[in-house]
């Protein structure tokens, strides 16, 4: 089966329920910042994502999804088929619980975006934070350790994360007391 179609007219999580229960690779070009990409989907789950010819590891997955399931414009193409899985560490995400989870954090995000901190604020990390603790901290724990601390520009071009997401992750990370401000 092939479907094909344009962001504008059905949104993403519309179109990954279609596609949920069905094997292959699900292509999309015409993003914004002209990106391309493929959602690789097999036995209900997002094996991986491949952005530009190179695939993303688990922080930049989400932080992806996160954007595609706000897009309002791009192109996609379906085709059901069976693949091997081309990276080398599948995500293995149910795709039901991803769109959860990223709906979820997309209305947080917007609740809090006046919150968010300056995308220049420097912070470090506290004594209670856990590198291990999180994808986000295992990425940009090295960055949040240096004396200077690092502010969301800096981890998001580092990490290569948009820094809204940055900014909500350190926000969320200083309500708990893991990040503070450094300086």
């Amino acid at each position: 089966m092939e479907l094909s179609g344009n962001l504008k007219d059905i949104d993403f999580a519309q179109l990954v329920g279609l596609i949920s229960h069905m094997e292959g690779i699900l292509e999309l070009w015409k993003l914004p910042r002209k990106r391309s990409a493929q959602l690789f989907i097999k036995r209900r789950k997002l094996r991986c994502i491949k952005e530009n010819g190179h695939f993303l590891d688990g922080l930049q997955a989400k932080a992806f999804f996160a954007e595609l399931a706000t897009a309002s414009s791009g192109v996609f193409e379906f085709n059901a088929r069976r693949f091997r899985t081309p990276c080398e560490t599948p995500l293995n995400w149910p795709l039901d619980k991803i769109l959860l989870t990223i709906f979820t954090q997309a209305d947080e995000r917007q609740r809090h975006m006046d919150a968010l901190p300056d995308p220049e604020q420097r912070f470090r990390l506290t004594r209670l934070a856990n590198v291990e603790g999180s994808l986000f901290l295992r990425a940009a724990g090295e960055l949040l350790q240096r004396e200077e601390g690092a502010s969301a520009s800096e981890i998001a071009g580092q990490l290569r994360l948009p820094v809204d997401q940055v900014r909500y992750y350190l926000h969320k990370l200083a309500e708990r007391n893991k990040v503070s401000p450094a300086g």
